[in-house]
């Protein structure tokens, strides 16, 4: 049975950071101790929804003297005990192409026993060290650009999508020369054809982006001395191998997200290590949960999808500790209660107030 997409009552909306001057803050950084609180960035916006207007913060802590050190990002609410809704909070880093890298994720849940400590931090210099472009392009003008995406939650409960995920970002493949090609595919050298429906493809093209087909060609073309140019494939569908088609031409698929299972069985068979990262990505955010996660991990072992099988363990995980019950004292202790009845105990942990949502218990 396919997996069911997840439907999200959402309300999404934007923001930009623009950090001039980067290399004055770098020359500040003291990588002795190596993430120094004293050298940081912070940013204020604010978004109204729903007649509530919110203050948000974002800051960013500094792990080298280097873009590609890397930083530590921080995200919550200015009054952090005001009611709100669930949010998500997506970063990703504007080159001066304007192209946008996802860098790190925070979720927020508010008025919930699933208690999210108010600042959580997450280290993202191992995604910055693998970006493809060059430090003249990620910092144009010495000026580092943030886009940051707020999603709010109209669900009660929702599901969030995974915070610490482990995504390889790849490099980005000059496109240009293969684009020129994309609008004239019905001039290519090779015909496929799948469950009688044929694609015309450059052979020179699968070279370069999918040796695994064209393995699978040139063989068929040596059994019969190379005049063959036709080539039947029989474990695949019509709508899907056009859709891998339109990745080895063009590098993405637009409708990616409502076919990512099919595509992501496709790009391990075809060996497509791209297509197959965007595919595990699309499954996490929007298809993986508790319910499916059996099955999305049986997914992940017969493809292959290292990335995605970590982030169902990671969800599975995180579904235990969301069953844990959490209760405070009137001082401020935390006692988390797992579903073994085992207590742990936090002192100390709400200074500047208790939190809505928690149950409070006699000291």
């Amino acid at each position: 049975m396919p997996l069911q997409k997840i439907e999200r009552n959402v309300h999404t909306a934007y923001d930009t950071w623009v950090l001039k001057n980067m290399s004055e803050k770098f020359a500040k950084v003291n990588p002795e101790p190596m993430y120094d609180d004293s050298v940081k960035a912070i940013h204020y916006f604010s978004k109204k929804f729903e007649d509530n207007d919110i203050k948000w913060y974002v800051k960013l802590k500094f792990a080298d003297n280097e873009l590609r050190g890397g930083f530590f990002i921080e995200f919550d609410a200015v009054k952090q005990f005001e009611p709100k809704n669930h949010v998500t909070c997506n970063f990703y880093l504007v080159d001066a192409d304007k192209n946008k890298f996802f860098i790190g994720r925070k979720n927020r849940k508010f008025n919930s026993t699933y208690y999210y400590f108010p600042l959580t931090s997450s280290c993202i210099f191992s995604k910055i060290s693998k970006l493809p472009n060059t430090i003249d392009k990620l910092l144009p003008n010495d000026t580092m650009t943030l886009k940051i995406e707020l999603i709010t939650y109209l669900d009660d409960n929702p599901i969030f999508p995974l915070e610490d995920a482990d995504y390889n970002i790849e490099p980005v493949v000059n496109l240009v020369d293969i684009l020129k090609l994309y609008p004239f595919q019905n001039g290519g050298d090779v015909k496929i054809y799948v469950q009688g429906i044929e694609f015309s493809v450059h052979k020179t093209l699968l070279e370069t982006r999918c040796p695994k087909t064209y393995e699978i060609v040139a063989r068929h073309q040596q059994m019969s001395d190379g005049n063959d140019n036709q080539l039947v494939l029989t474990d695949i569908k019509p709508e899907i191998f056009q859709r891998v088609l339109e990745f080895i031409y063009t590098g993405k698929v637009e409708d990616l997200d409502d076919h990512a299972e099919s595509l992501l069985e496709a790009a391990s068979q075809y060996e497509l290590i791209g297509l197959k990262y965007m595919c595990e990505l699309s499954l996490v955010n929007n298809y993986l949960t508790y319910e499916n996660s059996k099955e999305v991990k049986e997914l992940a072992r017969r493809c292959s999808a290292t990335s995605l099988l970590f982030n169902v363990n990671k969800l599975r995980y995180d579904e235990s500790y969301a069953q844990m019950d959490f209760s405070c004292t009137p001082s401020g202790t935390l006692i988390c209660t797992t579903l073994s009845g085992k207590k742990e105990v936090y002192k100390n942990c709400f200074k500047n107030g208790i939190p809505m949502g928690i149950n409070i218990v006699p000291e």
